[in-house]
């Protein structure tokens, strides 16, 4: 849903319609996951995904007869279907998908907390004496009513999912504000580690004690820089288990109080920039400051997986690849 947003919202509060297409369930094998989805517009604009290609055009026809004038309806594709390689999942899986008009006030209300970086949820009834209802529920929408409590404890966990709320059966796609990530030192390899990071839907904050290298043009794709020391900064800065901090100064000064001031964090990522030599001799000063074995086994030093890379380009696309693998797989996953 996140991805439709930009095009969505200002073409609807336009006065244009759109159906969107949302995955619900997956079963077994499948490009996408539930929440992903897709938007036509009623001047023909195509927005999203739900599967990459596989069932984008049965979805698709679904979606002109809403705009058409049809109801919200479940589409469902599996390996099991006769037309499998025309319009179902030969990849071996099995999806749900409902497809259902979009409503400007809901989608409106989404971008609007999307855009602030404030949780929201997008709820949609399945089936059930409330099938085709649509709901946009936020921290502060009353709990009294069932289905906005089962939103907000969905939301809660960042998750999507299925709930039963009732006789109803509703999805919950949660879009939570996009995750922290702290990159300190504003040199060549920060810009392209912030941008990487933008790219993958981080809230980039650089941060460095020089204000001379903090300029919008050296970072362009920085959602915020702060002049500060690094280890000053984190004391303050909100910090969850979806943080991503990016320490690339290698100075020892900087890196130091930095990396204690992260380790007392619960940031999902902590990544150091150095050579061999630079991340050996860092750790000898960390431990002299009481950091243990298994802290410094939280650190990713040096930062990025070892592919090779040489231009800051290069480098931030080794740190963007470690990030993910630490989120996705753990830590000690395969490299």
């Amino acid at each position: 849903m996140r991805d439709l947003l930009t095009t969505l919202a200002p073409a609807l509060a336009e006065g244009r319609r759109a159906a969107i297409a949302t995955v619900v369930t997956v079963y077994r094998s499948a490009p996408r996951g539930p929440g992903a989805a897709m938007a036509l517009l009623d001047d023909g604009r195509i927005v999203g995904s739900v599967t990459g290609g596989c069932v984008e055009p049965d979805a698709l026809e679904h979606a002109r007869q809403v705009l058409d004038g049809g109801t919200a309806r479940l589409a469902d594709y599996g390996i099991a279907d006769e037309d499998a390689f025309a319009v179902g999942m030969p990849c071996g899986g099995r999806i749900e998908i409902v497809i259902e008009p979009a409503e400007p006030a809901v989608i409106g209300r989404i971008a609007d907390a999307v855009r602030d970086d404030r949780p929201v949820a997008y709820v949609t009834v399945l089936s059930g004496p409330g099938f085709g209802t649509r709901r946009a529920v936020a921290p502060g929408d009353d709990p009294s009513d069932p289905l906005v409590a089962a939103a907000l404890d969905v939301l809660a966990r960042g998750a999507t999912a299925v709930a039963e709320v009732g006789e109803d059966r509703v999805l919950i796609n949660s879009l939570a504000p996009r995750p922290a990530m702290y990159v300190f030192g504003a040199i060549d390899h920060a810009a392209a580690v912030a941008e990487i990071g933008r790219f993958l839907g981080y809230r980039v904050t650089v941060c460095d004690a020089r204000d001379a290298f903090l300029t919008s043009e050296r970072f362009p794709a920085a959602d915020e820089m702060v002049v500060d020391w690094p280890h000053r900064f984190l004391a303050r800065a909100p910090v969850d288990g979806r943080t991503a901090i990016c320490v690339l100064t290698h100075d020892a000064k900087f890196d130091v109080p930095a990396l204690i001031a992260a380790l007392a964090t619960n940031a999902g990522y902590i990544g150091a920039m150095g050579s061999r030599r630079t991340t050996e001799r860092r750790e000898g000063l960390l431990r002299a400051e009481g950091v243990s074995d298994a802290q410094l086994a939280r650190i990713h030093a040096p930062i990025g997986l070892a592919i090779g890379s040489a231009t800051p380009r290069e480098v931030a696309v080794s740190v963007a690849a470690e990030i993910v693998r630490t989120f996705r797989v753990g830590p000690a996953g395969p490299a």
